[in-house]
């Protein structure tokens, strides 16, 4: 009795040291699974439901040289890193929510993409944009679960991959397009 007694007494300490475990092996996981940005594609999307392993184990069978990881997630990923979200390469949002986003997207050079017959959503004239679904049909629909409306594809403004270290969300974009009716 007098040891369950000394144990219970201790309870706290032993409380914190768990904490303080899994926070250290946490971070050491982190830091050992994860990529800087310069290696990483990151996609955010504002959708009911995302694949994200289907869809990144999906995209890492040709994934350019140089890119390590690629990783997606929904926006409610952003309560645990609104970082991410900050500087993510692609976005996949619904037209209602464009104009919030609107300061984190950046134009599309047209001369990047190589496919055709594409809807565009237009910001000052310049297409911004590109509509992955309509409603009822669209693009990586087996990846993404689109809601009630349009959806639309955005690079994002503080890419890295989008010229400034290479054209690897180009690619990302160009692989989603390739994702009809999925």
């Amino acid at each position: 009795m007098k040891i369950i007694k000394n144990i219970l007494s201790q309870l706290h300490v032993y409380a914190v040291w768990l904490i303080l475990s899994v926070v250290l092996w946490g971070f050491v996981f982190n830091f050992l699974t994860d990529a800087p940005a310069e290696k990483k594609l990151v996609l955010f999307a504002e959708v009911s439901g995302v694949r994200d392993k289907a869809f990144c184990a999906e995209m890492e069978k040709s994934k350019p040289a140089g890119i390590r990881m690629i990783q997606a997630h929904s926006f409610d990923y952003v309560m645990f890193d609104e970082q991410s979200l900050i500087n993510a390469d692609v976005y996949i949002v619904p037209r209602e929510s464009v104009e919030a986003y609107r300061d984190s997207f950046r134009a599309l050079d047209l001369s990047k993409l190589k496919a055709e017959k594409l809807s565009f959503y237009e910001n000052d004239g310049l297409p911004c944009g590109i509509r992955v679904w309509d409603g009822e049909t669209g693009f990586a629909s087996g990846y993404f679960t689109y809601g009630e409306g349009e959806y639309y594809l955005f690079l994002g403004a503080n890419s890295l991959h989008a010229g400034q270290v290479d054209d690897a969300a180009y690619w990302m974009i160009g692989e989603i397009l390739q994702m009809k009716n999925e």
